[in-house]
């Protein structure tokens, strides 16, 4: 567990994040996925990373979201490439959306997992946001984030660390978010 502290509107709050290997994907949902190639044995070992969101603003006060870019390079032969993904639930795909979770101190929930490749290096920035004014701009300004991600080598998944993100990451970002989503402003640092 990890607790990331960060300041919103002038007054303090904290970011709890849980990280690990999916050692029972029932308890996760993939079931009510319906994905047609799942089997428990194929999500097993990948990561989960949950976000808890703990501040005394309520209300609009409180409404805030959260962003996820995900990076990953795929190394079997005939799939090679690099790709960026802006991370929106896929009932909102070709939406300009750009939030993974939005509402009153919202939760961010994620366990990926990659059906059929060897070789893939995925990474992830996920970032607490809000907007100056509740809900009634598309202004985004970030609040705290994480990175983390995993490998397959050969097939096998490994986890790599969590880390607490800083400026340099959200700035990384600044360019691609701002491309995706042309009627949103990104700005600020943490």
């Amino acid at each position: 567990m990890t607790t990331i502290p960060f300041s919103l509107r002038g007054t303090g709050g904290a970011v709890t994040v849980r990280y690990g290997g999916n050692e029972d994907p029932l308890r996760w949902g993939y079931a009510v996925l319906e994905l047609d190639w799942f089997h428990p044995e194929l999500v097993r070992g990948f990561p989960v990373v949950q976000a808890s969101v703990e501040h005394p603003a309520e209300g609009y006060a409180a409404d805030m979201g959260w962003l996820q870019v995900v990076r990953y390079e795929v190394g079997d032969p005939g799939e090679e490439g690099t790709f960026t993904v802006f991370d929106t639930p896929p009932q909102l795909a070709g939406m300009e959306m750009p939030f993974a979770a939005f509402g009153i101190r919202p939760t961010f929930f994620a366990a990926p997992s990659i059906h059929g490749l060897q070789e893939v290096k995925w990474d992830a920035d996920t970032f607490l946001v809000y907007t100056p004014d509740a809900v009634l701009s598309r202004t985004v300004r970030p609040a705290c984030g994480f990175n983390w991600g995993f490998r397959l080598h050969d097939g096998a998944v490994s986890i790599e660390p969590l880390n607490i993100a800083d400026a340099k990451d959200w700035e990384r970002d600044l360019s691609g978010l701002r491309e995706r989503f042309p009627s949103w402003t990104f700005e600020g640092t943490f």
